[in-house]
This record gives C-alpha cells, structure tokens and sequence, in this order.
C-alpha cells in the first residue's frame, strides 16, 4: 500500500509540474532587484526557496511575506506562485520567500510545518545581513498551504525574535478529522473531490488520530487555543468542499478577538486565485494585498485600522 501511495504521490507531483495557471500576471509589469533562489539548511533538509527582493530606495528593514504553495501537502511547486510574489514583492516593497517546502507522503505531518518554521527562524538569525525586519512578518499560502501558514503563525506566538502580524488563508483545508465524504458542494464536479483529499490525509498523516491535533487541523483549536493569532485574511470559494471549514474558522478566530477580514467569492471554485474567473481572481489577489499592506504600516507603527468585517462577493 506504501509503494502504491508514494508511486501515486509521485505520478501527481509530475502532473502538478506541468499545470499552469490560467490567471497570471505578466512579470514586466512588476520589475524587481532579484530574484535569487536560496538552499535554507534545516533538520529535514535543505529547503529550496524562490525569494523575491523588490527595488527600494529606503534604507529601512524589509518586511517579509513568507508563501506557501498549495498541493494537498503532496504535490505542488513555488514556482505555481511566481506571478503572485513578484506582483506582492513590487506592489509591498517587501521581501517574499516562496518556498518549496517537504511534501508527504514521504515527510509526513509535521515535517513541511516544522521546516516551513524553521526557515522563519533562518531568515531571522539573518535578519541584519538581510535587511529585514523581523517584527513585520506575514505568512499565507493556499489549500494545503493555507493550512501550513495558520501552524507557522501558531507557532510563531510569543516568540523572542520574530512576529507575524498577519496570516492569509487562501482557500485552504482545516479539518483534516472530518470524512471528505461530509464535504459537499453544490457543484457535480467540484475540482477538489473527497477521493483527492481522503488520498491527500492518508500520505500527510502517518497516523489518523494525528487528524486530531490542532497543527493539523486547525479547525479543531479551541477558542482559548486561538487567542493572539495574527489578523487574518481569509478567502473561500462558493463551490470548493473545503467553504463550510474555512468558513468556521473565520468564525472561531473572530470568537477569540482575532481581526478577521473574509471574503466569500461566489460562482468560484477551488483554486480560482489561480485558474479564475479573471476577474474574481484579481479581486483576490487585490485583497490580499492590501491585507498585506495594512499590516505591515500597522507593523511599522502607523495608525493604519484593520478591518475585521465580512462581505460577500
């Protein structure tokens, strides 16, 4: 069964390296200093990252958006991202890490948590040499990769040298407890289907009741569990299985006083930030941004107010 899943894994992961996104952006419209790639030294190996410097001309210290690729915790690559980083990098004057984190079923839950942490705690120890600044860090990622942002911010809480002052949770799958079967939409076809994501859980959790725990399944902290998260960007789609989840999350973190700006695109789909419509898929990437924006001026000290409200698209 252990071959046959990790040939699976493997047959996707070839797959997902060819897939292209249908909505992307045109890397001439956001110029950046570099883009370099960096082997970041870890306990689960060297973690390949993409990072993106912007041109600036201010002498202060960057702020950082750490990205995390979606992919079911088993397939996808960074450089699904590159458009999004660039445009984030250029319009933010910050510097993004896209990184290429460890992916199951080979390294399973929590090792592309704890190496997606670790490289945090890297950039940090190199903060000055960098030139950023470790007090405004943002992390966000889709699907799976939402998932993994909400563990680094968990994380992160209370530590010494860093913060994270905002998360984004694109879409992103938080109850990995739940039978996908219960996970419904009003679609025949929805992209993501309960088979994907029940095979996605059997390669990242090398043992079910590991469903259980709240870095797994974010869905399942309790309220006290969440209190001093980051502000929170959240985004769901009307027709992805994984709405009803994100949704409840929202809810949870605005319970624990956490400020919550959700947004529920209607007449879209899983992944839509990066297949489309266009235009909903603009009016995504406009939000994060500005999330984005508004946390790091709130970060650096301006009176810059975050909005914890709800609306639909």
């Amino acid at each position: 069964m252990k071959l046959l899943q990790s040939l699976k894994a493997k047959l996707l992961r070839a797959l997902a390296k060819r897939m292209k996104g249908k909505f992307i952006y045109d890397a001439a419209q956001y110029p950046l200093r570099a883009v370099a790639e960096e082997f970041i030294p870890t306990a689960w190996g060297p973690a390949r990252a993409l990072l993106y410097w912007p041109i600036t001309e201010s002498a202060q210290p960057l702020p950082v958006y750490l990205n995390l690729h979606g992919g079911g915790f088993v397939a996808g690559v960074p450089e699904h991202d590159d458009s999004y980083c660039r445009r984030l990098a250029h319009n933010l004057g910050c510097l993004v890490v896209n990184l290429d984190y460890v992916l199951a079923p080979e390294c399973p839950f929590p090792a592309g948590l704890r190496q997606s942490f670790a490289v945090l705690e890297w950039l940090v120890e190199r903060a000055e040499t960098l030139g950023i600044d470790p007090q405004r860090i943002a992390v966000g990622g889709h699907s799976a990769g939402g998932n993994l942002a909400t563990g680094v911010a968990k994380l992160a809480r209370g530590h010494q040298r860093l913060r994270v002052v905002h998360q984004l949770i694109d879409y992103a799958v938080l109850d990995l407890a739940q039978d996908p079967a219960l996970k419904v939409s009003s679609l025949d076809k929805p992209l993501l289907g309960a088979g994907l994501v029940r095979f996605f859980n059997r390669c990242y959790l090398s043992d079910p009741a590991q469903a259980n725990d709240p870095l797994a399944s974010p869905l399942l902290a309790t309220v006290d569990e969440l209190r001093g998260m980051p502000a929170t960007t959240l985004i769901t789609a009307e027709y992805d299985i994984l709405r009803a989840e994100g949704e409840a999350y929202a809810e949870k973190l605005r319970q624990a006083g956490v400020a919550v700006n959700e947004r529920m695109f209607a007449g879209c789909d899983h992944m839509f930030t990066h297949l489309g419509p266009d235009d909903s898929a603009e009016q995504a990437w406009q939000l994060i941004e500005d999330g984005l924006r508004g946390a790091f001026r709130v970060g650096a000290g301006e009176e810059v107010g975050v909005s914890g409200a709800s609306a639909l698209a």
